[in-house]
């Protein structure tokens, strides 16, 4: 049997410890609603949250390496835009040899001929400066380019030896390479034996356009490349979110039903606890 006492009132030392867990429990799901975290911090749980850190890290990494690829590519399409242009035109230039390697054609034709290929000559030069993307030009040969291609640091190193258009055209094209100022090769329609023979299986020109032809499917093949390697950053990117989710994130629509049943329990608890503070009051009727 109970003692009634009013030194120690056990009921409300029950009623106050239940209080207290209620408003602990409560302010963790508080929490949980407002961050949308189960794991906010270190203080929620310091291992998994570790983890979680470590898992951030890792998708950070991988972002920064698709933005660093992002700007690669900008330098690859503008090398690939130019190098097109520059076999279009290499196939205007085919037709005007074409019309040079005719013996029989007259004077001021030939010569027209002739100023249309330097002409030619001429846009090859403005494509080739042209292919310049932020302060980089693949079609020369003194520049090569490095990216971060994932977020385990990987280099994809670029030579500018592999795309130099200035090499691909030699013969067309005299001045040399680099940022060396280029200009059409005169020799090559001097007269309609050297046209003709340009033109031959095996001639200078075919051979420039077969070079161009390599640069092209080279551009082609590392535009590929990074973009293979941007889409299996970002498939890694979504493996390590999901992940992430499982470890950290909170289920709100759980959080929201127990946040409603605390907020009763708690409003409970704070009434049991005004009941059991009055319990004492009743032994004054005891002396009435």
């Amino acid at each position: 049997m109970p003692i009634s006492t009013i030194n120690t009132n056990i009921g409300a030392y029950a009623a106050l410890g239940n209080l207290r867990t209620i408003q602990e429990q409560l302010d963790s799901v508080t929490k949980q609603v407002s961050t949308g975290y189960i794991v906010a911090d270190a203080l929620d749980n310091g291992a998994v949250f570790g983890v979680a850190q470590s898992v951030r890290a890792q998708i950070s990494g991988s972002v920064a390496s698709n933005q660093e690829l992002g700007n690669f590519i900008g330098t690859v399409q503008t090398t690939a835009a130019a190098s097109t242009g520059i076999s279009n035109t290499l196939s205007e230039i085919r037709a005007v040899l074409t019309h040079l390697a005719n013996p029989f054609q007259d004077r001021i034709s030939n010569e027209q001929y002739r100023e249309q290929f330097a002409s030619l000559c001429d846009s090859l030069i403005t494509y080739r400066n042209s292919g310049n993307y932020n302060g980089t030009n693949l079609l020369s040969n003194n520049n090569s380019l490095a990216v971060l291609q994932d977020a385990q640091g990987t280099l994809l190193i670029i030579n500018g030896t592999d795309y130099n258009i200035a090499s691909a055209l030699n013969g067309i094209l005299i001045g040399g390479a680099g940022t060396t100022v280029l200009q059409s090769n005169p020799a090559a329609v001097s007269n309609s034996t050297n046209a003709a023979s340009m033109l031959m299986q095996g001639g200078t020109f075919l051979s420039v356009v077969g070079s161009v032809s390599t640069v092209l499917n080279r551009i082609g093949a590392l535009n590929n490349r990074t973009s293979m390697q941007q889409d299996f950053n970002t498939t890694v990117q979504n493996a390590l979110s999901t992940g992430l989710g499982s470890l950290v994130d909170a289920d709100m629509a759980s959080d929201s039903a127990r946040l409603t049943a605390l907020q009763v329990k708690q409003q409970l608890a704070t009434q049991s606890l005004s009941i059991a503070n009055q319990n004492p009051n009743t032994l004054l009727k005891l002396f009435q």
